[in-house]
């Protein structure tokens, strides 16, 4: 009874990996793996049903070397899993399930001891046996670092200005600009996050030269400085998510998006910036979670007039007090094996616009708007996995930057 127990436990636990990751795993290895694991199930049900035979009447000679190759197959499947949890760092959850079927197939070898000096090739049966354990190291290795190695992302990204024109009454200059994301490559990418802004920037010039404390403010705000101008205050003239949380690209899926943003031209301003960031994960990496779009919350009481300020981010998102909306969500990794065997990471991007503070780079009653996003390892999403943890979701962010002076704008105005 005991040892049936173990392996109807084994059938179970990879009857359901099996089934989940031979038809809805991310990548091809995945799904492989899930085929191998149901025959592995298979094996070790049938092991099952060889027990009452082998210590019944055994009237099939061959029942003790089906129990051994079970008994095998559940050593050598449990060994990956735990292998690869404790490898992941994760000690809760199913850990104890795979340590006590590690015990369970040591005392059910031992107690299988007899069976090897009546099988006539027990070295066929060894090898039978450890297959199931070689080939799940193997699938994985494939799905987890070959395929995403072989097949590299191609996400062409980039902004740039277009023709702008002048007002009627000449008091304003319509900027038009683009913004280039879509998916050249094979890989499909699910974004987690996407936003532009463009920011008007006074253009004050000091003959003397600008000081060593204007430099530093300078490098630490916006990590650039010029000798003779100074870059604030700023004022944020637009901003905008162009893809939605959430979307999935697939191969051929062009994003891109045209936008036009005005600018006063008796405000002090002299030269506009476009700042645009998008990140996302490999779709053969990392799942988001269904909710992901659709999960969206603001920092204020958006059924109040006034809209009060009713929590604060975490520190490492944005200083409290700091309006922002979040979306975020559970993600899943490529497979269900890997899955049961890590902990729960969860997805997120924060849009903040800070307030203004004593010091801050941009005007009084302004902002300047950005993005942060993460991958979490609890729902709070007090904290952010680092750049190691997050790799292998392939979780990728991207930044890409242009600038125009307004004289230059207003020469192409005039063309």
């Amino acid at each position: 009874m005991v040892m049936a127990l173990g392996l109807l436990t084994s059938v179970a636990v990879l009857s359901y990996v099996g089934v989940k990751d031979a038809f809805n795993a991310l990548a091809y290895g995945g799904r492989v793996m899930g085929a191998l694991f149901m025959v592995a199930a298979l094996m070790e049900m049938l092991a099952a049903f060889a027990l009452w035979d082998y210590w019944g009447k055994r009237i099939t000679p061959y029942s003790g070397a089906a129990v051994l190759l079970g008994v095998g197959s559940v050593a050598g499947t449990n060994l990956t899993f735990l292998v690869i949890q404790i490898e992941g760092g994760y000690y809760a959850g199913f850990l104890w399930l795979w340590i006590g079927l590690a015990l369970w197939s040591v005392w059910a070898l031992w107690a299988l001891k007899g069976v090897w000096q009546k099988i006539q090739h027990p070295r066929s049966v060894a090898l039978g046996a450890a297959l199931s354990g070689i080939v799940g190291v193997v699938g994985l290795t494939y799905s987890q670092m070959y395929v995403p190695y072989a097949t590299p992302v191609k996400v062409p990204f980039g902004v740039s200005f277009g023709n702008p024109t002048m007002s009627a009454d000449g008091a304003v200059l319509h900027v038009p600009a683009h913004v280039e994301f879509r998916n050249t490559g094979s890989v499909t990418i699910d974004v987690i996050g996407t936003m532009w802004s463009v920011t008007g920037y006074p253009t004050k010039l000091n003959t003397e030269g600008n000081s060593m404390r204007d430099w530093k403010n300078d490098l630490w705000q916006y990590g650039a400085t010029l000798r003779h101008v100074a870059y604030s205050p700023s004022h944020m003239l637009g901003t905008e998510e162009f893809v939605n949380a959430g979307a999935r690209m697939d191969p051929g899926d062009d994003f891109s998006k045209d936008f036009v943003v005005d600018v006063p031209l008796r405000s002090g301003i002299g030269r506009i910036e476009i700042y645009a960031i998008t990140s996302y994960v490999r779709a053969d990496r990392g799942k988001l979670g269904n909710d992901y779009g659709d999960s969206h919350q603001a920092s204020w009481d958006t059924e109040s007039k006034d809209g009060k300020h009713t929590w604060d981010a975490p520190e490492w998102v944005a200083e409290p007090g700091d309006a922002f909306y979040r979306t975020a969500s559970r993600i899943y990794r490529s497979s269900e094996m890997l899955n049961l065997t890590h902990a729960e990471d969860y997805a997120s991007a924060w849009w903040v616009l800070p307030r203004w503070r004593e010091g801050s780079g941009f005007a009084e009653d302004d902002t300047a708007p950005y993005m942060a996003v993460s991958v979490s390892p609890h729902e709070d999403l007090k904290q952010s996995l680092s750049d190691a943890e997050q790799a292998p979701y392939g979780m990728k962010t991207l930044k890409t930057v242009t600038e125009r002076t307004i004289a230059q704008l207003l020469q192409a105005a005039k063309k």
